[in-house]
């Protein structure tokens, strides 16, 4: 009989060598429909799977082909495939690649890119034009940074040129040449690993071994980048293992009950200190895993992942012409719940649920469009007090109706109306479909509709909210009328906001715009400007360049409103706010509405005290210095305070006050003493960094 020590290593040896979790890496498959990705997963995997030289598998690997017959033309969703080699152990996910299938794309990758880097194999037709070839290069570099965007590592690309049979051997010699450099200043962000002509005939089989080669090497760079994992993730993972088919899907009460029926058992048994351990698993890409926030014993554990990843993305995100679609969604996006669950009866429908919310692709709503708790109703379904029959998802990537033709020039023209405009910097940006997809579904939360409209008409004010595919119109119950567009051949977001009174307290909007874009677009760089509110009906009616509209830079505006210059009226001859009220008021809505407010009033002394003074009270005279405080005065603010109890704290203060004294309204900013605090004679950029997220 073995002591429990004993049999807990040997269950360890055991489980590290038939299911080694630490060697594994994701390997994600990307591009435009029609490049090859199916093609090349299944070599991958037959290469892969198989201890003969590489050289030797090509035949077979044709052969593999032949008898199969074409690969599948259309992969609808995501197919996973888990490969252990000695090559290297990987999970491999095929992606689609037909335009309806970005926005869920990229919030799979999300959910399993949080901690680990992955292996992007970006493809390209090789036959198709450099211009061609490097739009569809920019895209997939912009989701790549987007979707890793958590991660702590930069994730390694492969660009892999395919139909490299079609072109013949001296032009693909030239054209991999400008092919390979362009991708290396494309994917700057990310380590490049070069690129690699590759076809189905075994024509470049030299080729071939050289992808399976950069392949190796950076699976074992990804994998050494990975997070340690513990001794009970390999245990946890052999024991899921064992599970039967109908065990493909678990929840973590049914798991910790079997663990506790498991005498053998060595793992802990506390949903607390199990969730690390499935999110560790999951980010390696072996499971998925769903919290449920509602009530974590009833998380679910997917086992086998093609469930989620191919079947119900694979039939929601349908194009309309793959033999996957269903004709689920109105042209506003909504699915009702009981055709989820008739689509989908094989699976929880509070799974579904939870599984497509978590990944922000759709908010669960009433009869009346309004979001709704989710944890009430889902309870009520798991019961089955509720069919669920007055409730639907609402999904903005299934939104199919097209912008409306015009609005009145008038809407914006009354009370105060204010236009913005974000526009890419450079040619190649762009706001891709998830960011505008999560835009809206937070802009919905601020809708407080009764009534979303199919096709309607911008002038029909007694509708409170109305969406399109690139955007979004809603007035809500206090007034305020808010629009949010992209215009994409532009490059360009624009929002129009109408306040019947300085009701600026609770206008968050354009913030939420600038933060969401900052997640999910992080490689663009975007320059911001006010418009005229006037020409935002131009802009919609009739797609006029940006260039043509009356502008004005953020930065501008806020020089102008900080140094009390009415740019709240008029700005160079450029009208930035329509407004009834007083220029007071309406400079404190454009310093709320582009994120000044706190400049324009001043930092509060007890909270420089509280946030700076008690922090870091010796430095008191170093501030001092760099706010531009006298020598002089400083001195006599030392020689009054240098016998009191807490001189520091009460040095600092006289300090502040000294400041605001001095300092006009463009230098008694949080934003100036944030920058101070940055200056290396000062050296507190943590606190820095603390303070701008909280005050700027």
């Amino acid at each position: 009989m073995l002591a429990s020590g004993n049999y807990e290593i040997l269950k360890l040896l055991r489980s590290c060598c038939e299911f080694p979790v630490h060697t594994f890496s994701k390997v994600i498959l990307c591009g435009n429909s029609g490049a090859g990705k199916s093609t090349l997963a299944k070599a991958i995997s037959s290469i892969c799977n198989c201890n003969e030289e590489v050289g030797s598998l090509l035949d077979r690997v044709k052969n593999i082909y032949k008898a199969a017959g074409p690969p599948k033309p259309l992969t609808a969703g995501i197919i996973p495939y888990n490969i252990q080699s000695p090559r290297g152990n990987m999970v491999l996910y095929d992606l689609a690649g037909q335009p309806e299938y970005y926005t869920s794309h990229c919030a799979c990758i999300e959910a399993i890119s949080l901690s680990s880097p992955a292996i992007f194999l970006s493809l390209v037709d090789v036959s198709l034009s450099q211009k061609e070839i490097g739009k569809q290069l920019y895209y997939w570099s912009a989701m790549i940074s987007s979707v890793c965007s958590e991660c702590p590592h930069p994730s390694e690309v492969i660009v892999v040129g395919t139909h490299a049979d079609v072109v013949n051997k001296e032009s693909l010699l030239s054209r991999s040449k400008a092919i390979e450099d362009l991708a290396k200043a494309i994917f700057k962000k990310q380590h490049f690993r070069g690129f690699i002509a590759l076809d189905a005939t075994g024509r470049f089989s030299d080729n071939m071994k050289e992808f399976i080669g950069v392949l190796s090497e950076s699976n074992d760079s990804v994998v050494q980048q990975c997070p340690v994992i513990s001794s009970d993730c390999h245990i946890l993972y052999a024991f899921l293992q064992q599970m039967g088919p109908s065990e493909q899907v678990i929840t973590i009460s049914q798991l910790l009950s079997k663990l506790q029926a498991d005498e053998t058992n060595v793992l802990p048994t506390e949903t607390s200190k199990m969730i690390p351990l499935l999110k560790i698993l999951s980010d390696k890409g072996l499971i998925l895993f769903i919290f449920n926030k509602h009530s974590p014993d009833e998380s679910w554990i997917m086992l086998q992942k093609s469930v989620l990843l191919e079947k119900v993305a694979g039939v929601l995100f349908a194009p309309k012409d793959f033999g996957e679609y269903r004709a689920l969604a109105s042209n506003i996006g909504l699915v009702p719940i009981p055709r989820i669950t008739e689509c989908f009866s094989d699976l929880d429908t509070h799974m579904l649920v939870e599984f497509l919310s978590q990944l922000k692709l759709c908010h669960l709503v009433d009869s009346t469009l309004k979001i709704v708790d989710t944890s009430q109703v889902l309870l009520d379904l798991t019961r089955g007090s509720d069919n669920g029959s007055c409730y639907s998802l609402f999904f903005p990537s299934l939104i199919n109706v097209d912008k409306p033709d015009s609005f009145d020039p008038a809407y914006f023209n009354t009370k105060g109306s204010f236009g913005w405009l974000m526009r890419t910097k450079e040619e190649h940006q762009f706001f891709h479909n998830r960011f505008l997809h999560v835009l809206m579904l937070t802009l919905m939360n601020g809708c407080g509709g009764t009534e979303m409209a199919c096709n309607p008409e911008l002038t029909s004010h007694n509708r409170s909210c109305i969406v399109w595919s690139t955007g979004i119109c809603w007035n809500r119950k206090d007034g305020v009328t808010i629009l949010v567009d992209v215009v994409e051949q532009f490059r360009s977001l624009y929002m129009a906001i109408s306040l019947p009174g300085p009701q600026y307290q609770e206008l968050t909007v354009l913030q939420d715009i600038q933060n969401i874009c900052n997640q999910f677009c992080p490689s663009v760089d975007v320059k911001e400007f006010v418009i005229d509110p006037r020409q935002v009906s131009t802009l919609f009616n009739k797609g006029v360049m940006p260039s043509s509209l009356s502008c004005v830079e953020i930065s501008e505006l806020k020089d102008a409103i900080l140094n009390n210059r009415s740019g709240a009226r008029d700005l160079n001859g450029k009208s930035v706010l329509l407004a009834e009220w007083t220029n007071a008021d309406a400079d404190a809505c454009l310093a709320k509405l582009i994120g000044i407010e706190n400049d324009l009033i001043g930092p509060k002394l007890e909270d420089l005290m509280n946030e700076i003074g008690a922090v870091i009270p010796s430095k008191w005279r170093d501030v001092g210095v760099q706010l531009g405080i006298a020598p002089g005065v400083l001195d006599g603010i030392q020689r009054q305070n240098a016998e009191k109890p807490r001189s520091c704290q009460v040095s600092f203060e006289q300090v502040f006050n000294e400041w605001k004294l001095q300092g006009s309204k463009t230098t008694y900013t949080w934003t100036h003493i944030i920058g101070i605090l940055r200056r290396p004679a000062i050296g507190e950029n943590d606190l820095a960094e603390t303070l701008a997220t909280k005050f700027k």
